[in-house]
Protein backbone atom coordinates (compact mmCIF):
# COMPACT_ATOMS: atom_id res chain seq x y z
CA UNK A 1 0.00 0.00 0.00
CA UNK A 2 1.39 3.37 -1.01
CA UNK A 3 0.59 5.67 1.89
CA UNK A 4 2.69 8.41 3.50
CA UNK A 5 4.43 6.96 6.54
CA UNK A 6 4.77 3.53 4.94
CA UNK A 7 2.69 0.40 4.61
CA UNK A 8 1.28 -0.45 8.05
CA UNK A 9 1.52 -4.19 7.28
CA UNK A 10 4.93 -4.64 5.64
CA UNK A 11 6.85 -1.43 6.33
CA UNK A 12 10.60 -1.82 6.61
CA UNK A 13 13.84 -0.17 5.54
CA UNK A 14 13.64 -1.71 2.07
CA UNK A 15 9.98 -0.95 1.33
CA UNK A 16 8.67 1.78 -0.96
CA UNK A 17 8.40 5.34 0.36
CA UNK A 18 5.52 7.69 -0.43
CA UNK A 19 5.29 11.49 -0.34
CA UNK A 20 1.96 13.23 -0.94
CA UNK A 21 1.44 16.86 -1.98
CA UNK A 22 -1.58 18.71 -0.66
CA UNK A 23 -2.77 22.28 -1.11
CA UNK A 24 -1.34 23.24 2.27
CA UNK A 25 1.84 21.13 2.06
CA UNK A 26 3.10 20.80 -1.53
CA UNK A 27 6.40 18.91 -1.71
CA UNK A 28 9.50 18.70 -3.89
CA UNK A 29 11.67 15.56 -3.60
CA UNK A 30 15.34 15.66 -4.61
CA UNK A 31 17.76 12.71 -4.80
CA UNK A 32 21.42 13.74 -4.43
CA UNK A 33 24.62 11.77 -5.07
CA UNK A 34 26.56 12.57 -1.86
CA UNK A 35 29.91 11.76 -3.51
CA UNK A 36 29.60 14.54 -6.08
CA UNK A 37 26.68 16.66 -4.85
CA UNK A 38 24.90 16.08 -8.18
CA UNK A 39 21.10 16.25 -8.18
CA UNK A 40 20.11 12.98 -9.84
CA UNK A 41 16.34 13.35 -9.56
CA UNK A 42 14.06 16.30 -8.78
CA UNK A 43 10.28 15.98 -8.67
CA UNK A 44 7.86 18.78 -7.82
CA UNK A 45 4.97 16.57 -6.81
CA UNK A 46 1.75 18.09 -8.18
CA UNK A 47 -0.92 18.94 -5.60
CA UNK A 48 -3.38 16.06 -5.28
CA UNK A 49 -0.73 13.54 -6.35
CA UNK A 50 1.84 11.38 -4.57
CA UNK A 51 5.31 10.17 -5.46
CA UNK A 52 6.29 6.59 -4.69
CA UNK A 53 9.96 5.56 -4.75
CA UNK A 54 11.36 2.06 -4.25
CA UNK A 55 15.06 1.17 -4.42
CA UNK A 56 16.15 -2.19 -5.83
CA UNK A 57 19.55 -3.22 -4.46
CA UNK A 58 22.00 -4.44 -7.14
CA UNK A 59 19.54 -3.54 -9.91
CA UNK A 60 21.75 -0.83 -11.44
CA UNK A 61 24.01 -0.93 -14.46
CA UNK A 62 27.41 -0.29 -12.82
CA UNK A 63 28.58 -2.20 -9.74
CA UNK A 64 30.62 0.77 -8.45
CA UNK A 65 29.02 4.03 -9.60
CA UNK A 66 25.30 3.16 -9.89
CA UNK A 67 24.71 -0.28 -8.39
CA UNK A 68 21.07 0.27 -7.38
CA UNK A 69 17.89 0.93 -9.33
CA UNK A 70 15.30 3.50 -8.26
CA UNK A 71 11.77 2.65 -9.39
CA UNK A 72 9.25 5.49 -9.15
CA UNK A 73 5.80 6.64 -10.16
CA UNK A 74 3.45 9.58 -9.56
CA UNK A 75 -0.09 8.52 -8.65
CA UNK A 76 -3.31 10.38 -7.79
CA UNK A 77 -3.65 10.62 -4.00
CA UNK A 78 -6.53 8.13 -3.99
CA UNK A 79 -4.46 5.28 -5.51
CA UNK A 80 -3.20 2.81 -2.90
CA UNK A 81 -1.08 0.49 -5.07
CA UNK A 82 0.14 0.01 -8.62
CA UNK A 83 3.20 -0.67 -10.75
CA UNK A 84 6.21 1.63 -10.62
CA UNK A 85 6.95 2.08 -14.31
CA UNK A 86 9.84 4.59 -14.24
CA UNK A 87 13.42 3.67 -13.40
CA UNK A 88 16.77 5.37 -12.80
CA UNK A 89 20.11 3.82 -11.89
CA UNK A 90 21.44 5.39 -8.68
CA UNK A 91 24.31 5.12 -6.18
CA UNK A 92 24.06 2.68 -3.27
CA UNK A 93 22.25 3.60 -0.05
CA UNK A 94 25.44 4.98 1.52
CA UNK A 95 26.05 7.42 -1.34
CA UNK A 96 22.63 8.96 -1.88
CA UNK A 97 20.48 11.39 0.05
CA UNK A 98 16.83 12.33 -0.32
CA UNK A 99 15.76 15.87 0.53
CA UNK A 100 12.08 16.78 0.82
CA UNK A 101 11.36 20.51 0.50
CA UNK A 102 8.02 22.13 1.25
CA UNK A 103 6.83 24.67 -1.30
CA UNK A 104 4.64 27.65 -0.41
CA UNK A 105 1.08 26.62 0.40
CA UNK A 106 -1.87 27.71 -1.69
CA UNK A 107 -1.27 25.64 -4.83
CA UNK A 108 -4.31 23.97 -6.31
CA UNK A 109 -4.70 20.56 -7.88
CA UNK A 110 -5.20 20.54 -11.63
CA UNK A 111 -8.77 19.54 -12.48
CA UNK A 112 -9.22 16.10 -14.00
CA UNK A 113 -9.40 16.22 -17.79
CA UNK A 114 -12.21 13.64 -17.93
CA UNK A 115 -14.47 15.34 -15.36
CA UNK A 116 -18.04 16.29 -16.31
CA UNK A 117 -18.20 19.98 -17.08
CA UNK A 118 -20.90 22.44 -16.13
CA UNK A 119 -22.80 23.34 -19.29
CA UNK A 120 -23.91 26.94 -19.74
CA UNK A 121 -24.65 26.84 -23.45
CA UNK A 122 -28.39 26.41 -24.13
CA UNK A 123 -27.62 24.11 -27.08
CA UNK A 124 -25.90 21.63 -24.78
CA UNK A 125 -28.78 21.39 -22.29
CA UNK A 126 -31.27 18.47 -22.31
CA UNK A 127 -34.57 18.96 -24.19
CA UNK A 128 -36.61 19.45 -21.03
CA UNK A 129 -34.37 22.39 -20.05
CA UNK A 130 -35.25 24.49 -23.11
CA UNK A 131 -38.26 26.77 -23.44
CA UNK A 132 -39.76 24.24 -25.93
CA UNK A 133 -39.78 21.61 -23.20
CA UNK A 134 -39.55 17.89 -23.66
CA UNK A 135 -39.89 14.65 -21.71
CA UNK A 136 -38.30 14.55 -18.30
CA UNK A 137 -36.52 11.22 -17.99
CA UNK A 138 -36.38 9.39 -14.66
CA UNK A 139 -39.26 11.27 -13.03
CA UNK A 140 -42.52 9.85 -11.69
CA UNK A 141 -44.93 12.72 -10.98
CA UNK A 142 -47.42 10.36 -9.25
CA UNK A 143 -45.26 9.72 -6.19
CA UNK A 144 -43.70 13.21 -6.24
CA UNK A 145 -40.22 11.78 -5.95
CA UNK A 146 -37.43 12.37 -8.44
CA UNK A 147 -34.66 9.74 -8.19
Amino acid sequence: MYVPGGNPFTDGPDSATTWESTTEVPKTVTLIDTRSGEHLFVMEIPVGQKLVIDFVTDGGNNAVITPDLMMWEVFPSSVKYGPLSNALTVPDRWSRKIIVDLRDSGEYAQPATDRPLAIDDINDQPDWWTSDGGTLSGSDPIDGYDP
